[in-house]
């Protein structure tokens, strides 16, 4: 039985985007190890073990669930509708008692108690697109990189480096996006803003130390009073607003390089940057925190976490419920469990 077959007699798109899937998968053992993922939450062993295939086996296989562009597989299902694009990163390293964090961020790398070394933390950088026709959110990038205090720290060792910053992804990534969607605006927090990610259609935030340029001055944007102004910040005209007590949460400073939005649609905007952190959680959740990610294994288990977690957002919206992914995985696992038998999933045909 297949996984499609679950939902022959309706959920057009779920199981569009399942069949896109096992085509861009084509093996019938990956496909299997998909529908495990869907009922089971743990590490890739688990998952095999649930999809009774041989886990040795499953691992030199992975390399082929990471070649899936999650890119082509969102566009079928959002088309030429207007689209936000956020991108935020998280740690994807496990707290684990033989390490202490060194960066007062935990963002640059640990030191091991028990090797008495330090040890890079890679990073994951995440990337979503949200529907504004639909307000659908959907996965479309995963990426494991260094941040660059670490390369630096690397190559001064004299050791080859092959992850790229963070930057380096994120404007190759908009580039690509921007070719495949109807993208509307950009939206990334105050650690990306930089000379080169001052593109069209962003909106940020600046800190309360960030000097922008108005009728050529350069002055700290902690002195204007809550408004909107238009500025220049490094070189680039802005839309700055300043809100004195956003959401209880003190000052803040949006920003815009689309000089036509209004503020309503500018704080909007940022408000809809929450989306690549729900996606980060369902991430977790899911499984990316279940092993070390450090390894191989981990960096090609993300990616079919990806597709799982695309699958259960489209199954919510179609359910029109509000249920988490969490809760979706375990009724579509009780469901197929009290009708059926839920390893019949895995006996494929």
């Amino acid at each position: 039985m297949k996984i499609t077959s679950l939902f022959n007699k309706g959920f057009a798109r779920v199981r569009k985007y399942l069949e896109k899937v096992e085509k861009m998968l084509g093996r019938k053992s990956l496909v299997k190890l998909l529908g495990a993922s869907l009922i089971e939450d743990g590490s890739m062993r688990a998952k095999c073990t649930t999809a009774g295939i041989d886990y040795e086996y499953t691992l030199r296989k992975l390399e082929e669930v990471a070649k899936v562009d999650l890119i082509e597989v969102v566009k079928e299902l959002v088309g030429e509708h207007k689209v936000q694009l956020s991108i935020d990163d998280t740690l994807n390293e496990k707290y684990y008692a033989k390490a202490a964090w060194v960066s007062a961020h935990m963002t640059q790398f640990f030191y091991s108690r028990k090797d008495k070394t330090y040890i890079p933390a890679h990073q994951i950088l995440v990337a979503t697109i949200r529907d504004l026709e639909t307000n659908e959110v959907y996965l479309i990038h995963l990426e494991i990189y260094l941040p660059q205090k670490v390369v630096n720290i690397l190559k001064q060792e004299g050791k080859q480096v092959q992850f790229r910053t963070k930057i380096e992804i994120m404007i190759e990534l908009i580039e690509k996006v921007r070719r495949r969607f109807n993208v509307s605006s950009i939206a990334f927090d105050s650690w990306y803003v930089n000379g080169r990610t001052l593109l069209p259609g962003v909106v940020s935030e600046l800190k309360a130390s960030a000097r922008v340029t108005e009728g050529g001055r350069s002055v700290p944007v902690a002195e204007f009073p809550e408004g909107e102004f238009s500025v220049t910040y490094l070189g680039v005209p802005i839309k700055l607003i300043v809100v004195d007590n956003y959401k209880g949460c003190g000052r803040r400073y949006f920003f815009t390089t689309d000089l036509t939005m209004t503020s309503e649609e500018v704080i909007t905007t940022w408000e809809n940057r929450w989306d690549v952190e729900t996606i980060i959680r369902d991430l977790k959740v899911l499984g990316l925190r279940s092993s070390s990610f450090k390894s191989v294994v981990k960096i090609l288990h993300m990616k079919l976490v990806g597709l799982v977690v695309n699958f259960f957002h489209i199954l919510k919206y179609e359910l029109g419920s509000h249920l988490g992914v969490k809760a979706l995985s375990r009724y579509l696992k009780n469901v197929y469990g009290y009708f059926l038998d839920y390893k019949k999933l895995f006996r494929l045909r």
